[in-house]
């Protein structure tokens, strides 16, 4: 396999943070007693902050200002922030595609307010020097503009490009902009992933390094 870009998604693909979004987004709906159905927060993976809030205004309850929520929830995760780890096996991963000069990115739904908060954690800069964040496109994963732009970032070619995803709506960015899309499961169950449309589903680092090198 012929791997020349790699665009890798950033919660739950560079660092274990996932889990610890979705805590703090819901806490933010427990806390103003917001009911939501169980559903709700996993349907929200890999999307932006704003999209799920906007949700829960225009279908849950309109009393709160998008702002003031967001707020709120960047508050929460700042409390719990020093439970995050990088994922396991990506900084033996990462240290291989920098000796190959491989050209890399992060694109994600994450706004960069969240990525300061994260880097002071966790230095992801060191790795990588391109970044696509939520402020980037005004449009966001499922669609393909994060991964078009990270493509337009790095020179790559969508046919010579790997995204390494790990929800459903990353996996349908990537493939929207025509790139090979690599699902990890530290979110998702494989079968999720696959019906998404993923290319090829991995449970670790290790198995992706055997696979591409």
């Amino acid at each position: 396999m012929q791997i020349k870009t790699i665009l890798f998604d950033f919660d739950g693909v560079v660092v274990d943070s996932e889990s610890l979004h979705l805590r703090a987004l819901g806490e933010v709906l427990t806390n103003h007693g917001i009911s939501y159905p169980d559903h709700l927060l996993e349907k929200f993976v890999g999307k932006s902050d704003s999209s799920f809030y906007k949700y829960v205004i225009d279908n849950l309850n309109s009393s709160f200002e998008l702002d003031y929520l967001l707020d709120q929830k960047n508050k929460i995760f700042e409390q719990i922030i020093h439970e995050l780890q990088p994922i396991d096996g990506f900084l033996d991963f990462i240290d291989i595609v920098i000796r190959k000069n491989i050209p890399r990115a992060i694109v994600t739904s994450s706004s960069n307010e969240t990525l300061k908060m994260v880097s002071e954690i966790f230095p992801f800069q060191n790795y990588f020097d391109i970044v696509v964040c939520e402020e980037d496109t005004t449009e966001h994963k499922p669609k393909p503009a994060p991964y078009l732009l990270g493509l337009e970032r790095t020179g790559g070619e969508k046919e010579t490009t790997l995204v390494i995803e790990d929800s459903v709506n990353g996996i349908k960015a990537g493939k929207a902009a025509g790139c090979i899309v690599f699902g990890l499961t530290t979110s998702l169950p494989r079968e999720v992933l696959i019906e998404a449309g993923v290319d090829r589903v991995f449970d670790s680092y290790e198995e992706i390094r055997e696979k591409i090198w």
